[in-house]
């Protein structure tokens, strides 16, 4: 199900998307046991990655499956030809695929780092851990990290790896309410990894989604029906963009300070009524200064903070978030995702419904409609 989820948002980030000759979605068995909870492609789309309630993750290469079909019932006799038209056959495809185990529990969340640190993969479970896995050779992952036994106390929920431009590092939240960076020593892929906590109490009862931001901050949702900005303490102040361009220019460097400054809480977003079940980062349109989140709740609704512009607030520290209601489902929502650009965001919510909402040049928020 989330394969073909995954497909349809794909399909609504095209410009072309309804066009007649678009190619139509494709379904393939994964060979899962168990329901599955995620389903994410790498960068450049070649690969899936999926995990689910059976332990394991599968590591697909999207080129290479193969068809098989099944026809319907072909002892109808002349009746039923003669009566209706012949069934179309069914195509199932199924694809090469590579399985990861090591995990004792559900995994619920798999993310694939930029392909600058090589082909690594997380996932993250209802046995407290995240797990990194890279590709020593082709098609075989080998396990090169997990979290020390003890450093969460509860379910990990949720994962999101930094932007590339700072490091290679990945956000988690747990069930025990704390959101933590696992990052990496080097610039080497697999090199040394360490896991710090950004909070031990950074949600009441627990933690459900987290999101790294292109602009080195973290966003996190919780039980306490609240969405968190955690900053880095002693991060300079000024516009957005300056701090981007700045970044660019004295990479390793910064790199370096950063791993040495301690996360605050920089904003609470407030406006849900019940559990937040999900928090999602927008990619900066066009390299745009405005920074957006969206979150979902179970309360059925679905936000869109925007960072102020207000020109008296001069630094990001003083900035402020307004937000819109994108929609009201009426129904507990449990999943969005942005695409590339920014301005288009696929909501999935508990009647098994995914709508796909753009935001337009006056800033309000409509569905598109498949044809």
């Amino acid at each position: 199900m989330m394969a073909q989820q995954q497909q349809q948002q794909q399909q609504y980030s095209s410009p072309s998307s309804h066009q007649t000759n678009q190619p139509p979605q494709k379904q393939f068995d994964t060979g899962h046991g168990d329901q599955i909870h995620d389903c994410q492609y790498d960068y450049y789309g070649r690969r899936v990655a999926t995990c689910s309630s059976d332990r394991t993750i599968k590591v697909f290469d999207t080129g290479t499956t193969t068809t098989t079909t099944t026809s319907g019932d072909g002892g109808g006799g002349g009746e039923n030809v003669a009566n209706h038209p012949p069934p179309q056959e069914a195509i199932v495809e199924r694809a090469n695929a590579t399985t990861l185990t090591g995990h004792e529990g559900p995994v619920w969340q798999v993310s694939w780092a930029h392909p600058k640190f090589g082909a690594l993969l997380a996932s993250c479970s209802f046995d407290h851990t995240v797990m990194i896995w890279k590709e020593t050779s082709s098609n075989v992952f080998s396990r090169v990290y997990v979290t020390p036994k003890g450093f969460f106390d509860g379910s990990v929920n949720a994962i999101s790896w930094a932007p590339h431009e700072f490091g290679c590092a990945v956000a988690a939240c747990s069930s025990d309410g704390s959101v933590a960076v696992i990052s990496s020593n080097s610039n080497v892929a697999g090199g040394g990894w360490r896991s710090e906590k950004i909070s031990n109490e950074a949600h009441a009862v627990g933690c459900t989604g987290v999101s790294w931001g292109q602009n080195d901050e973290i966003a996190s949702c919780g039980c306490d029906n609240l969405c968190k900005i955690w900053t880095r303490g002693g991060a300079q102040e000024g516009g957005g963009g300056g701090e981007s361009s700045n970044h660019n220019q004295h990479h390793h460097h910064n790199q370096q300070q950063q791993q040495q400054q301690q996360w605050r809480l920089k904003k609470e977003l407030r406006g849900h009524s019940d559990w937040v079940r999900d928090v999602q980062w927008a990619p900066n349109n066009g390299g745009s200064n405005v920074q957006q989140i969206a979150s979902c709740s179970q309360d059925g609704k679905v936000f869109i903070w925007t960072e102020s512009n207000n020109n008296s607030s001069t630094t990001t520290a003083n900035k402020d978030y307004h937000s819109v209601l994108l929609n009201d489902f009426k129904t507990a929502v449990w999943r969005l995702s942005w695409s590339v650009v920014g301005n288009v965001l696929a909501v999935s919510d508990a009647n098994n419904q995914v709508s796909v909402w753009k935001e337009s040049v006056d800033g309000a928020w409509t569905q598109i409609q498949s044809k």
